[in-house]
């Protein structure tokens, strides 16, 4: 018989599966978005941005994100950049209609298994599986 710590790594092995089945798989209207969905996030959370910020925030190298951030200006039409006003030299990064149209639908369909848990949670185990995930994302830094 497994012991606690065997039951806990399945069950997040689980949890990690589907969330990635849901990332990879994703689409909207026919349009495969996949990965690239955290960077459409990152920008429509933060209304705009730099590629610094993304590279940051995501933890990835300048080319890849370059990469991408192309594939969703050129190919995809979701993100467009700026000029900024402040400093002409920085390129600000922002949603077009259709990329926040893809944000504000993944973001809908991303609240359904959060508020599934604010509804069946107490705000004591609510306040325990925040700090598990805070530490999850420390593990992965």
């Amino acid at each position: 018989m497994a012991n606690n710590e065997d039951d806990l790594i399945q069950l997040f092995t689980m949890v990690a599966m589907g969330l990635t089945k849901q990332v990879v798989d994703f689409n909207y209207q026919g349009m495969k978005i996949g990965r690239l969905i955290f960077i459409i996030n990152y920008i429509g959370y933060k209304k705009e941005c730099s590629m610094k910020d993304v590279i940051d925030y995501l933890n990835i190298k300048p080319s890849t994100a370059t990469r991408q951030v192309d594939k969703l200006v050129d190919k995809l039409k979701l993100v467009e950049r700026k000029e900024s006003i402040s400093d002409r030299r920085l390129v600000i990064l922002q949603l077009t209609k259709l990329g926040n149209d893809i944000y504000l639908y993944h973001k809908k369909i991303s609240e359904i298994p959060a508020s599934a848990i604010n509804e069946r949670f107490s705000n004591e185990e609510k306040q325990i599986l925040k700090k598990g995930l805070e530490e999850l994302l420390k593990a992965f830094s």
